[in-house]
């Protein structure tokens, strides 16, 4: 690259470049010494004579990446013959101003009236804010393949990113979504005030509301975080929300936020880097949102992640997408995005260590409300200095309560509906539980709240289900059979008293 004059200025395009290190920061010999020639060359430019006025121009180099850091810090820091351009995605006008002048391309628009015309435009924009513009080249392209018309936008837009048009929210009715906290209150016990915060926020969801305030559409539906005790029902109401919106509770899906407590854990989520190993696997989010796209996504005890993980949320939470390790953009505007956390329920004494009950079940609900609120806050202002976070979430807090005595018989009877109806289903067994046997679970789940409803779940294995398999070893039973439990066991029995009604 000697500084010899050529005839006329050229401009080399180096596409792709985030692929020549595997990794910016810990580069190889010959890496090196490839970003230390462009390096050099920079700073001895060659120059070649204007065309017009003969001017001398420089000869420019452009590294096209997907983000600054895909190369190294060293080559472009207070170097003075580098510059960063940053491209961003198109604005509202831009795209408002390629889809007016391809819009009659779509069957169907040249016979709209302007009022129409407009319209269509508008809604077009609104569903492809954060693409590019090769992404909406993409959508006209599919309407002419799939013959969509000017009034299939949605369903266009909805074919491209997810690679399906039809979606569970466009099923849900208005009456449906009226009984929402009726649905939810049928499988979640004692957390009235926290089921009708989220019948709230599914409204607004169902009705295409969430985020309105913002005014983009390609947010998620909804986002929730869910605090409180331990116990309390704050995954099984992520179960009954996917089974409310999607009619199946297997459109959970639920990332332990504890194994992601390492900086690189992002690799996880997202895929590992060209090069590394796991690269072609993808993410575990990505390949979730990917295959999954209309779901509730559950982040379960999302303050135990790596604080760099959580940055990786307010790009989810603002644009409602992510671009994976292989550049491929995750689209989340049709998921209920989920955190659940346990802050400020337990407290460490700075001094001993100790671990403290910092609420307890003898306060009341708008003080353990006020108690949580506090301290949630305070961790992501001041403890990881991630106060975007509060801004993305909202008023969407919700906080659980701890399980009182006057709901413990309510979820008690639910546990042991399950178990009735899954003996029934599974074996055509039939099961009835006298009253002095209610009694005795009763009185026993009542005696120790301190796990909450997950406590009673263990005392009903404990005291129903492992005995009931030992009935079913020990007993001859045929279809159509019915175990009747009569009472408590006796002195170091084992079994429960029954007996067995042949059919």
């Amino acid at each position: 690259m000697g500084a010899v004059h050529t005839i006329r200025p050229t401009a080399v395009v180096v596409d792709l470049a985030n692929t020549i290190a595997v990794s910016p920061d810990n580069l190889s010999d010959e890496e090196t010494e490839y970003f230390t020639r462009l390096m050099l060359a920079s700073r001895t430019p060659t120059q070649a004579l204007s065309m017009h006025d003969k001017q001398p121009l420089t000869n420019l180099l452009f590294l096209v990446v997907e983000k600054v850091n895909d190369i190294p810090t060293w080559f472009y820091l207070n170097n003075p013959y580098v510059r960063i351009l940053t491209i961003s995605r198109p604005d509202k006008e831009v795209r408002a101003s390629v889809i007016d002048a391809r819009i009659d391309t779509v069957t169907g628009a040249k016979d709209l009236t302007p009022t129409e015309r407009k319209k269509v435009q508008d809604e077009f924009t609104a569903l492809t804010d954060g693409m590019t513009l090769v992404e909406l080249f993409g959508i006209f392209s599919l309407c002419h393949k799939k013959k969509y018309t000017v009034f299939q936008i949605r369903e266009a837009v909805k074919m491209f990113r997810y690679g399906e048009t039809e979606s569970q929210w466009d099923k849900l009715d208005s009456e449906k979504v009226k009984h929402a906290e009726e649905f939810l209150t049928r499988r979640v016990k004692g957390q009235e005030k926290a089921i009708r915060k989220v019948g709230s926020v599914l409204s607004r969801a169902c009705l295409g509301m969430s985020g309105i305030q913002g005014g983009s559409n390609s947010r998620p539906k909804g986002v929730l975080f869910f605090a409180g005790p331990t116990g309390t029902g704050k995954t099984e109401l992520a179960k009954t929300i996917a089974e409310f919106i999607f009619g199946d509770e297997s459109f959970v899906t639920r990332f332990d936020m504890s194994e992601y407590q390492q900086p690189h854990s992002d690799q996880k989520l997202l895929g590992a880097p060209p090069g590394y190993i796991g690269y072609s696997n993808g993410g575990q989010l990505t390949n979730a949102i990917k295959s999954k796209p209309f779901c509730v996504l559950l982040f379960d005890e999302i303050d135990k992640a790596h604080p760099s993980i959580l940055d990786k949320f307010l790009q989810i939470l603002e644009d409602g997408r992510i671009t994976d390790s292989a550049g491929e953009t995750m689209y989340f505007s049709e998921a209920i995005i989920i955190f659940t956390s346990n802050l400020g329920v337990v407290g460490q004494d700075v001094e001993t260590g100790k671990r403290y009950q910092t609420i307890t079940p003898e306060m009341d609900y708008n003080t353990i409300q006020k108690e949580l609120l506090a301290t949630i806050k305070d961790y992501f202002k001041y403890t990881i200095q991630r106060p975007e976070l509060l801004n993305r979430i909202g008023d969407n807090f919700i906080i659980f309560d701890f399980i009182r005595e006057k709901a413990v018989e309510e979820i008690l009877n639910l546990k042991l509906s399950a178990i009735s109806d899954n003996l029934e289903h599974k074996k055509g067994i039939k099961l009835e539980i006298n009253t002095p046997f209610k009694k005795y679970l009763l009185n026993k789940a009542q005696g120790d709240l301190s796990n909450g409803g997950r406590g009673i779940s263990n005392m009903v294995e404990t005291c129903i289900v492992n005995p009931l398999v030992k009935v079913l070893i020990k007993e001859k039973w045929t279809i159509g059979d019915t175990i009747v439990i009569e009472d408590r066991p006796l002195e170091n029995d084992e079994l429960f008293k029954y007996s067995l009604i042949r059919s």
